[in-house]
């Protein structure tokens, strides 16, 4: 179950790619962009950021972000 509830702000994203390292490392032990589970393409000065369906929204993307283009906040667990 996802921990966090991930926010995009793309008219703060540099495209730095930060976000994009720490997921690839985070999960494939490689830096590779291209296996990350968050995707950021830059058109100009234009971003969009999207996440794969094996996003389980843990938060290593947010905690890489510099510029505050990402945010998360705690999901409520449940409770019987």
């Amino acid at each position: 179950m996802a921990k966090y509830r991930i926010d995009v702000a793309t008219e703060n994203c540099s495209g730095c790619s930060r976000c994009e390292l720490a997921c690839s490392y985070t999960y494939t032990k490689a830096f590779n962009p291209s296996r990350a589970r968050i995707q950021v393409k830059m058109s100009g000065a234009d971003c969009s950021v999207r996440f794969s369906e094996e996003c389980i929204e843990c938060g290593i993307c947010v905690d890489q972000c510099l510029y505050g283009a990402l945010s998360k906040t705690k999901k409520q667990e449940d409770q019987p």
